[in-house]
C-alpha cells in the first residue's frame, strides 16, 4: 500500500489554476493535517498486520514483498524515466524531462530527447543523493556508506544528525540511524538540511 501526502507541483493543472486566480495556498489540506491522516492510515494498516517500510509504503509481509524498483534506485541503480517531468539517473548523470506536455511532445515529434535539464553528479553529490533517498526508508546503515563511499556519515553530517537526536527524532541502533514515526512523516522537510547549499532551494519542476 502506497500513501502520499498530496503536493501541488508547479507544472500541474491545479497550480496553473491557482496562479491564474492569484491564489497562494493550494486547495488541499495543510501539512499538519496530511501528516496526521497518513499516521492514522499507517496505524490502521499496522493493526491489520502490515509493516511500514518507508515514508510512503506499508507491506503485508516484508519478508516476501520486495519493492525492487525503489530499493535498487535508492542504492544507485540507473533509471530511465519516461513522461513529462520524469527524472532519470544514468551513469552518475541526473536529468529531468521537459516539465509540460506541450514542450515534451514537441521535442518527441522532432525526434529529439525531451530533456529539460541535466547534472553530472560528483561523488559527494551521489553520496548525498543515496543518503537522502535511504532516509525515506526510516533508517540508514552506516556500514553501507563506509563500504560504498568510504565515508563516516555520522562525522560528515554531524550537525544534521546531532540536531535530529537533540529533537528526539532519531536514535542510533547498532549500525543503524533510525528515524521515529514523527520524523518519517515529515522526512522531506528534514532532508533539506542534508542538501549542499547550492541545492537548498532548487525546485523539481
Amino acid at each position: 500500500v502506497t500513501i502520499y501526502q498530496m503536493e501541488v507541483p508547479y507544472n500541474t493543472t491545479i497550480y496553473q489554476q491557482m496562479h491564474a486566480e492569484g491564489k497562494l495556498v493550494a486547495p488541499v489540506a495543510v501539512w499538519h493535517t496530511k501528516r496526521r491522516w497518513v499516521d492514522q492510515a499507517f496505524r490502521a494498516l499496522e493493526r491489520a498486520g502490515y509493516t511500514v517500510t518507508s515514508a510512503t509504503t506499508a507491506v503485508r509481509d516484508p519478508e516476501k514483498t520486495k519493492f525492487v524498483y525503489r530499493d535498487r534506485l535508492w542504492t544507485g541503480a540507473d533509471l530511465i524515466g519516461l513522461g513529462v517531468a520524469s527524472f532519470s539517473h544514468i551513469g552518475g548523470i541526473h536529468f529531468q524531462n521537459l516539465p509540460d506536455f506541450e514542450s515534451y511532445t514537441a521535442a518527441m515529434k522532432q525526434g529529439e530527447l525531451p530533456i529539460g535539464r541535466a547534472l553530472p553528479t560528483t561523488p559527494e553529490e551521489r553520496l548525498i543523493r543515496e543518503l537522502i533517498l535511504q532516509l525515506k526508508l526510516g533508517r540508514v546503515s552506516q556500514q553501507y556508506f563506509r563500504d560504498k563511499f568510504a565515508t563516516e556519515i555520522m562525522e560528515r553530517f554531524h550537525g544534521q544528525f546531532s540536531e535530529l537526536q537533540r529533537r528526539g527524532l532519531m536514535s542510533i541502533q547498532d549500525d543503524w540511524l533510525a528515524l521515529d514515526r514523527s520524523a518519517l512523516l515529515k522526512v522531506d522537510v528534514i532532508l533539506h538540511a542534508f542538501f549542499l547549499p547550492q541545492h537548498q532551494n532548487a525546485r523539481y519542476t
